[in-house]
């Protein structure tokens, strides 16, 4: 069963191939082709003609070409107290077709997936294959059962990255009057098919050669060829929904799950209401109750039932000063709504995809709640879980994404805050002094916000000797610093995270006879060139822009010099901006500036290198030395 945790999870199973053909051989060559493993036949058969049972039955016979590929045989079913496994058998065969290996159900672990959560009832029986050869074969069989048809794996006949189909058909059987609805993504050029009959869909795929994972590219549903499916009519543990339109779904939403859980103790509603009896305004009631509750609760997930979806009562948080995602957000919800401030119990998909909801399609693919405060035609966010995330700050977990909000009305689409690349900015201040040896003692200011404040606002969390580890690892470039001091400021008000170091770096100069040679970018030097990928095929993505200001004032040591000061430099491209410039003052102290500017972005595949050449010249100028040349007497 799908559970409304932290994250998603996408299972892909399948069918037991002839035995004639498990020769590894057999597989047309264009099929290996950038793949890990080739799935040689897949047959999954679910039934849904009474929406309170979902039957399933997978067979599967994959073909695993090196170590990369152990993963994709995925011989593993999920069930919990609502579903069983039936049956349950793999079989191992070596490239030649002999088997080697044979697993029945008694054969396989069955393990909690209790993960992040406190408990919970989802389980997973597997077996965890080692091979002492490749390439082998995996013939997988499972039959399934669940109480549950609120949810329809995606299908995608091409399952990941270097994973290619020779064979994949998915075949639905269902009530004429709950017919499923389905909608295709990115099946252009896949030699896919889909053909539907009185009570049966059936979805057809072959030879389907295999996609390579290409750095800085769109999610891989915007990839990968997938059907999302989803009934309009379903049941889950019990409850009776409808994802007809989004409407119905929130209106399903506030009925049974909602309704019955926002009670609260007479005492928490007085003291809360005495909390807030100054402010005037429904921001500043907000902000109060948002504190109130950071400092309450904690975040524990618990997934039982069809808690997986039903946010534990608002009274139990209360009293326990714990729950999970929907828990807390539904609590935030129940104290607002006490002193009079309108709150939307909202639905999220969160994490790195952000894929946008299509208004004719609503179904269960949430794995995260938040809160939506509106005012007038805009929304203040909240993330409840959290008891560190400053007041109406989402950062990139969920920013800039199409939201449910349930509204009194039923389900609506929103949209959260999208940070733009002015607002991500970080502006590092140092004062450096360089000795006749070459020692280096500096102090540097850096002021983060916006997405950049998410990078470092936990950081005062962390111990002293994980803190210094933090710094080594961020200026791995430096050999031998030592850090004398740190001052951390993290103003939640403004939200803005301020870090004041004091360092010493011993040898920091590079000795060339009696002189030096001196990188003056200290603490922002860009290491990072994207790889070489060539003959690229998915577009350049850039999931966020940002901008970092360095101002590096360097007081050299006496009888000494700057000799050959560099030209400013500045790098002008559809990616961003780089400025480098170098200036001497009258106190003979050299002032060295720096911004970079990376803009958010969708290009096409050609423009691929001219982003690496970008971040390659960003890099090589980031290490721009001067010479302190020594005035011998």
């Amino acid at each position: 069963m799908k559970k409304l945790v932290c994250f998603a999870f996408l299972i892909c199973t399948a069918h037991i191939y002839s035995q004639k053909d498990f020769s590894i051989a057999a597989i047309p060559k264009e099929l290996t082709e950038y793949s890990n493993s080739v799935l040689i036949d897949e047959l999954v058969e679910i039934d849904v003609t009474d929406v309170g049972k979902m039957k399933e039955k997978t067979h599967r016979v994959i073909a695993v070409l090196n170590k990369l590929g152990d993963g994709d045989t995925r011989l593993y079913e999920y069930y919990d107290s609502n579903s069983r496994v039936k049956n349950i058998e793999v079989k191992i065969y070596n490239a030649l077709g002999k088997e080697i290996e044979h697993f029945k159900k008694k054969d396989f672990k069955d393990v909690s997936r209790t993960g992040i959560s406190m408990y919970s009832d989802d389980r997973m029986m597997g077996i965890n294959y080692t091979p002492t050869t490749y390439p082998y074969i995996a013939v997988f069989e499972s039959e399934t059962e669940t109480g549950n048809t609120a949810f329809f794996k995606p299908w995608y006949p091409l399952k990941g990255f270097a994973e290619s189909t020779l064979k994949y058909n998915l075949k639905i059987k269902f009530d004429p009057l709950n017919k499923p609805k389905y909608k295709p993504n990115n099946l252009d050029g896949y030699n896919i098919s889909i053909s539907e009959g009185p009570d049966e869909l059936l979805f057809s795929a072959s030879n389907l050669q295999a996609i390579r994972y290409e750095e800085h590219s769109p999610s891989r549903d915007r990839i990968l060829p997938n059907v999302t499916l989803a009934l309009n009519n379903f049941m889950l543990e019990g409850s009776a929904g409808s994802s007809a339109d989004w409407q119905q779904f929130g209106n399903w939403v506030n009925k049974s799950l909602l309704s019955d859980v926002g009670d609260l103790p007479e005492g928490t509603l007085a003291r809360v209401k005495s909390l807030v009896a100054n402010e005037t305004t429904n921001e500043g009631k907000a902000r109060k109750i948002y504190q109130f509750v950071q400092d309450k609760v904690r975040y524990i997930s618990i997934q039982i039932g069809i808690g997986g979806w039903k946010p534990m009562p608002a009274s139990e948080v209360d009293k326990l000063s714990y729950g999970d995602c929907k828990a807390l957000t539904n609590y935030t919800k129940a104290l607002l709504e006490a002193v009079d401030v309108p709150a939307y119990y909202t639905l999220v998909n969160a994490g790195n995809n952000k894929i946008p909801i299509e208004e004719d399609f609503a179904f269960l693919w949430f794995n995260h709640a938040i809160l939506g405060i509106p005012d007038g035609d805009e929304i203040t966010w909240l993330e409840c879980t959290s008891q560190d995330k400053p007041y109406g700050y989402m950062g990139d977990f969920t920013d800039d994404r199409d939201v449910i909000i349930m509204t009194p009305e039923g389900g609506k689409i929103a949209h959260t805050k999208m940070y733009e690349t002015e607002e991500n900015t970080q502006e590092n201040t140092a004062n450096v002094s360089v000795d006749a040896n070459g020692n280096v003692t500096a102090t540097l200011k850096s002021v983060s916000k916006g997405l950049q404040y998410d990078d470092d606002y936990l950081l005062p969390k962390e111990k002293q000797e994980d803190l210094e580890g933090h710094y080594k690892k961020k200026w791995n470039y430096i050999n031998g610093f030592s850090i004398t001091d740190i001052n951390l400021n993290n103003n939640r008000e403004e939200v803005i995270f301020t870090e004041e170091l004091s360092l010493n770096i011993p040898n920091y100069a590079n000795p060339v006879g009696s002189d030096y040679l001196f990188c003056a970018n200290i603490f922002n030097q860009n290491q990072y060139i994207p790889p070489r990928i060539e003959s690229r095929k998915q577009n350049l993505y850039i999931a966020n822009g940002a901008i970092d200001v360095d101002t590096v004032t360097v007081e050299i040591p006496d009888n000494f010099t700057i000799e050959g000061l560099p030209e400013a430099t500045v790098l002008k491209t559809k990616f961003g901006k780089y400025q480098i410039d170098f200036n001497i003052s009258s106190d003979n102290k050299l002032t060295y500036t720096r911004k970079l500017t990376i803009n958010k972005g969708e290009y096409p595949p050609s423009e691929y290198e001219n982003f690496r050449d970008f971040l390659r010249s960003v890099a090589r100028l980031d290490k721009t030395k001067i010479l302190l040349k020594h005035n011998l007497q």
